[in-house]
């Protein structure tokens, strides 16, 4: 299964012994984020490391290994027209991503489900479709 993810689940997925580490353990997944998104969870290495008990440098390079982080020159020229379909312009880019290569999101943010373009999963729901 192929998915955009965004920062949240990037957050979680920092966590080894979070149930969004146990389904990219349990599935097959091709994971894809805008590079932006590496940057932003830079902001936060402290938090990271001390809520996950993992080194920040693990986390990277777990990333690195699990993710395709796309360039916004792949799918920026989407923006403006999928502007009007989320509420949260700081979800656009993955609105963007996700379209621009026709795939799914995973995502918490109830933002993403305002739209109707893509469809959007949710830890839980992925949960309870590998059940």
């Amino acid at each position: 299964m192929k998915l955009v993810v965004d920062a949240n689940i990037l957050f979680a997925l920092a966590n080894p012994s979070s149930s969004a580490s146990s389904l990219v353990s349990a599935l097959t997944l091709k994971l894809f984020s805008p590079d932006f998104a590496l940057e932003e969870i830079g902001k936060y290495k402290k938090e990271i490391s001390e809520k996950s008990g993992v080194e920040f440098k693990s986390v990277v390079k777990f990333f690195r290994e699990n993710i395709i982080f796309v360039n916004a020159s792949e799918y920026s020229s989407l923006m403006n027209n999928l502007s009007r379909e989320i509420s949260d312009t700081k979800d656009l880019p993955y609105l963007a991503l996700a379209v621009k290569l026709n795939l799914s999101i995973w995502s918490n943010d109830k933002h993403f489900k305002e739209q109707k373009l893509i469809p959007v999963f949710t830890t839980a729901e992925l949960v309870e479709l590998i059940s």
